[in-house]
């Protein structure tokens, strides 16, 4: 998995943890290279007026209750070809962030909730076979 602002920095597999049986999951990061651009058109073009502020992201994700698995394709190429198998649950995150002199961090994980979360299991590309 990549983050975004991250340069392409990939989560540890020890970083992900799966269990669809029991409809759970959990990702997390602890200090992952950021850079805060400052704008969006500076982050889009690489800008260095003015230059990046390094930093960095902590987080933690983790959903829940995705048990009744539902298979799900898609063929049309405008939203995406893939097949799958999809549950509804919940998801609640946390997480904290620095860059410069500036910081941020969430409330605690059991006070977020999510308005819809999915857990399951996807192919696509070269993987799906129709």
């Amino acid at each position: 998995m990549f983050l975004p602002g991250s340069g392409g920095t990939a989560i540890p597999a020890s970083g992900v943890e799966v269990d669809l049986t029991n409809g759970t999951a959990t990702m997390h990061a602890v200090k992952v290279p950021i850079y805060d651009y400052g704008t969006l058109q500076n982050a889009l073009f690489m800008g260095i007026n003015p230059p990046p502020v390094p930093g960095w992201i902590s987080f933690k994700v983790v959903w829940q209750g995705g048990v009744t698995m539902m298979p799900i394709t898609s063929t049309d190429p405008t939203k995406g070809i893939f097949s799958g198998t999809f549950a509804t649950c919940t998801a609640q995150m946390e997480w904290q962030a620095q860059a410069g002199d500036f910081s941020f961090e969430s409330d605690p994980l059991e006070t977020s909730q999510s308005t819809f979360a999915q857990i399951g299991s996807e192919m696509n590309g070269s993987y799906l076979t129709t």
